[in-house]
């Protein structure tokens, strides 16, 4: 009849239209997850869960980049003189910078010295001539004790003698702590001096490799902390590898990184970087990782590209699905368990994994049919 006929037509334009909106789409973000429950009768790509071995091979495009020498004055302080520009080649020991303030003090201390101990010299001669002039005195008063004859005149100047002595043994010991107290103050100011030179070694800035300046922090005046990068010099001799950011569970996965460069590979590290779980949540992540090579010398040069390989060991009877059935959100991963008509997010725990297939340790069970994005 033409009632049946208009509904078998809507059925048919809903099936289509429902269908439209659920295939096509390779993205497997959260955004992206199809409705859990699909119209009846509307085909599902699906997979079986199964067993195989499975070994992991990632891989991510990388460029052959400068390692990055970065330098700091020991000293904070202003910048007098900034001796190099961005783009300049400099030699290892080369003189980058200076801080200001640092050879003035070094030259005044020593002026100051120089002063003390001519200061120092006449006012020693002095008391020196004062104590002789104390000497000559009680000769003097020896001779008359001897000459004279009167009894009570030898006994006034024995009183006399015996206080000159006195006053010129005072006068040696004064003399003496007088000394002592020069030679410490000019050892304090020689100890000025070390600490100064060491401020001025400080306020000093040299290149600690040969290399190209790629930045700096500014010029005369510039205020530096110490401690605080001031100029950074890349070594176009010394290549490392730079990719976007590689995350640390897949890092953790394999068991070796490999770095292919025209064809030939290299043992490269990873360079650790610190990322918080507060980062992580917030989906905070660096852009890029960075890959030292382990070998001194390589075949690769800087602006050149290459090819990182993550290896993991091959995991046998490995739990696997297509690498398109696993999900992930930022805290994490799951796929749609298939019954009939309906799909069933599930949380699962990956292991290894190839561009091909996930390995699932947790979560799922051999057999079990999951949800394939097409």
């Amino acid at each position: 009849s033409e009632m049946c006929i208009r509904d078998r037509i809507g059925v048919v334009l809903l099936a289509v239209s429902m269908m439209s909106c659920g295939c096509g789409k390779s993205a497997q973000n959260a955004g992206d997850v199809p409705e859990l429950i699909e119209a009846v009768g509307v085909d599902m790509d699906t997979a079986v869960v199964t067993k195989m071995d499975l070994s992991g091979v990632t891989s991510f495009s990388a460029q052959i980049v400068p390692k990055i020498e970065k330098m700091a004055f020991l000293s904070s302080g202003s910048i007098d003189q900034m001796k190099v520009s961005i783009g300049d080649k400099v030699k290892k020991g080369q003189l980058l910078a200076t801080l200001a303030g640092g050879s003035g003090k070094v030259k005044s201390l020593k002026e100051e010295i120089a002063s003390l101990k001519e200061t120092n010299e006449g006012t020693n001669q002095q008391s020196e001539y004062d104590i002789e002039m104390l000497e000559e005195t009680l000769s003097d008063l020896k001779k008359q004790s001897k000459a004279v004859k009167n009894s009570k005149q030898k006994k006034i100047l024995k009183s006399q003698i015996v206080e000159k002595e006195e006053e010129i043994k005072i006068a040696k010991v004064k003399l003496e702590q007088q000394k002592e107290l020069q030679q410490l103050e000019i050892r304090q100011k020689e100890a000025d001096i070390k600490e100064a030179q060491k401020s001025t070694k400080n306020s000093k800035l040299y290149s600690t490799i040969d290399g190209e300046v790629i930045s700096t922090s500014g010029g005369s005046g510039y205020m530096v902390q110490g401690g605080s990068v001031a100029i950074q010099v890349a070594n176009m001799d010394a290549p490392r590898l730079k990719t976007a950011y590689v995350s640390d569970s897949k890092l953790a996965k394999a068991s070796s990184y490999v770095a292919i460069v025209d064809g030939k590979k290299y043992k490269v590290e990873v360079e650790e970087q610190e990322v918080s779980r507060q980062d992580i949540e917030m989906g905070n992540y660096p852009k890029n990782s960075w890959f030292d090579f382990v070998a001194d010398h390589v075949d690769a040069k800087v602006g050149g590209s290459a090819t990182i390989e993550l290896y993991t060991d091959t995991v046998k009877d490995a739990l696997v699905v297509p690498a398109n059935a696993v999900y992930r959100s930022k805290e994490e991963s799951y796929v749609y368990l298939v019954e009939g008509d309906a799909k069933t997010k599930t949380i699962v725990k990956t292991g290894t994994e190839t561009d091909a297939y996930i390995q699932i340790e947790s979560g799922v069970k051999e057999g079990d049919v999951v949800y394939v994005e097409g």
